[in-house]
């Protein structure tokens, strides 16, 4: 239920703000999606130093944060500062309006805009061809433009590459081409451009990440890790690329590393957002860093106190970390708080966090603890493909020699296809052959031969898993002997190599014989009377009594088979 736990816990980026690095500009916090950040240092640039651009870059700011109404405010108010030839702010309300797919309005405002520019503007150029890329912008392992309806690859490169045309060494124009050209599904060609923007002088670590996004995009993960890293080594602080590769590390799996770089990110980020700290939380609760999942949500408590997700995932780390009363606390917490939002593996870590519970010496409270956990297990059960909650079930019932219900939860985990495993079989076969033995009316002992046959059969692939464990043995045995009166076992012979394989594992071991002398002697007498019986080899017989006797000369009943042999031997 992998894509169960990864959805539902949260979605956001990573981290806390940790570590004393510079503060970063405008575009970079564009460049990490933290745009009120960055609309906020525009905003007071516009208002401290009102200028063409200034005004131009507040109202960018809000275009790329995807709220092109507010931004169109900045542009009209930069309109005023325009140059005749360069209608910037012009520019901008023209592109507010082709992100909004409004073509009534932004048409005929781009056709102006290049007419007063005579198309010979390469920023005017430059920025209308970016528009048409919708921005791309990358994140949560994606990279996806924030105006999907606005993209027009085939506008992009013209308008780009006419403005590339007339400045030939301007690198923000080869980054927005290398979009253009991911976006028209020529990756190559997109990261061609992206290395002459690297060669025009573009930040280095910008570059690396926008081409490990499009490897990634791609599938080719080694080499998206490859630049991701470059990224890093050109700028220990360049916080996107340590985004992206736990995000990366997280998509396959690996989890310790995804925590690793996230906790990277959380340190030269500054990013305080909530969603951030809970992702931070997830990745360690992945990696199975549990304590650490707890800490990172006390430490960060006011900040995420008023999202019900806290409760959950710190619910389930207790649980892992087997303190049940705090998980039990936490994820009825949750469930009180969003019982919208409940899923399958709530109720499968409060079911185990009940099932931890102790008892504080009252027998009655136990019992109920128990069975809140298995009630809340087989909420979980039908739901989970990736453990076996039946198992659990079974185990805990078994346990509590409540062997119809073990058998049951065990069918059911085969129905919902799961594998058994070496323990589940024998649970299996231990329940069923217990099951074998059933009284009537009257309390006279019933055979139940279809429970024997069970058992034995899971009794028998158990033993294949497992062959050295001598219980499986020993009772793969007694289901063969109990299935019968005790002259037809004997006589068809079905518990024979069982009884003599389990004499050979055990007898000769002091410590092993004396836990199962009863079961030794059972065997003993099967096998002397199966010689005495079906073989008529009576040095067989004398063999296997004189075997049983070496190891158990008090037990009366060998020492009664001797007495006629002992007779007949005087004679």
């Amino acid at each position: 239920m992998k894509t169960h736990i990864t959805l539902f816990l949260l979605v956001g980026l990573a981290g806390s703000a940790l570590a004393q690095t510079p503060a970063p500009d405008a575009s970079t916090l564009m460049s990490l999606g933290r745009f009120d950040e960055a609309k906020q240092l525009l905003n007071r640039n516009a208002q401290q130093n009102p200028s063409i651009q200034t005004y131009f870059d507040a109202g960018y700011g809000y275009l790329r944060a995807g709220q092109p109404d507010s931004a169109r405010i900045w542009f009209e108010k930069g309109i005023p500062m325009d140059e005749k030839r360069v209608p910037l702010n012009e520019t901008g309300v023209a592109i507010t309006y082709l992100v909004q797919n409004n073509a009534a309005n932004a048409d005929p405002k781009l056709a102006e805009v290049v007419k007063k520019s005579k198309g010979k503007n390469a920023d005017i150029l430059f920025r209308i061809g970016e528009a048409y890329t919708g921005y791309l912008t990358p994140g949560n392992g994606s990279i996806k433009p924030v105006y999907p309806k606005a993209v027009n690859p085939a506008q992009a490169i013209d308008y780009l590459n006419r403005a590339a045309e007339r400045d030939k060494k301007n690198s923000a124009i080869q980054l927005a081409l290398g979009d253009a050209h991911y976006l028209n599904k020529d990756a190559g060609t997109a990261v061609t451009r992206y290395e002459s923007a690297l060669e025009l002088g573009m930040d280095a670590s910008r570059v690396y990440q926008r081409i490990g996004d499009i490897y990634w995009q791609g599938r080719n993960l080694n080499l998206a890790v490859e630049n991701y890293k470059k990224a890093i080594d050109a700028n220990p602080n360049y916080a996107p690329a340590y985004s992206q590769l736990a995000e990366l590390y997280f998509l396959v799996n690996r989890y310790k590393e995804a925590a690793n770089y996230i906790d990277q990110y959380v340190n030269v980020s500054k990013d305080v957002r909530q969603e951030t700290l809970l992702r931070q939380a997830q990745f360690h609760f992945l990696a199975k860093d549990y304590q650490r999942t707890v800490s990172l949500i006390d430490s960060n408590r006011t900040a995420l106190a008023q999202n019900p997700i806290v409760y959950r995932i710190q619910g389930w780390a207790y649980s892992s970390l087997n303190e049940p009363q705090k998980a039990i606390q936490n994820i009825n917490t949750f469930l009180e708080k969003a019982p919208g939002k409940a899923m399958p593996d709530d109720y499968k870590y409060l079911g185990r966090a009940y099932l931890g519970t102790e008892s504080s010496g009252s027998d009655s409270l136990k019992a109920i603890s128990d069975s809140l956990g298995i009630a809340n297990l087989l909420k979980a059960a039908p739901y989970d493909t990736t453990e076996n909650l039946y198992s659990d079930v079974a185990k805990y019932y078994y346990r509590t020699k409540k062997h119809p219900e073990a058998v049951a939860a065990l069918d059911s985990a085969a129905k919902h296809g799961f594998k058994a495993d070496v323990q589940d079989l024998f649970r299996y076969g231990m329940s069923n052959y217990t099951l074998g033995f059933q009284r009537d009316s009257a309390g006279k002992l019933v055979r139940d031969t279809v429970r024997f046959a069970l058992a034995d059969s899971a009794l028998a692939l158990a033993q294949k898993g497992s062959p050295e464990y001598a219980p499986t043995v020993l009772y793969r045995a007694k289901a063969n002997y109990y299935a019968y009166t005790p002259e037809e076992a004997v006589r068809n012979g079905k518990a024979k190599p069982y009884f003599e394989q389990f004499i050979s594992m055990v007898a000769d071991k002091e410590e092993e014989r004396n836990r199962y002398k009863k079961d030794l002697v059972l065997a003993f007498k099967y096998l002397i009377s199966y010689h005495e019986l079906v073989t008529k080899d009576s040095a067989a017989r004398n063999e296997w009594l004189q075997k049983g006797l070496s190891f158990f000369p008090e037990n009366k009943d060998l020492a009664k088979i001797a007495e006629p042999a002992t007779e007949a031997d005087t004679q």
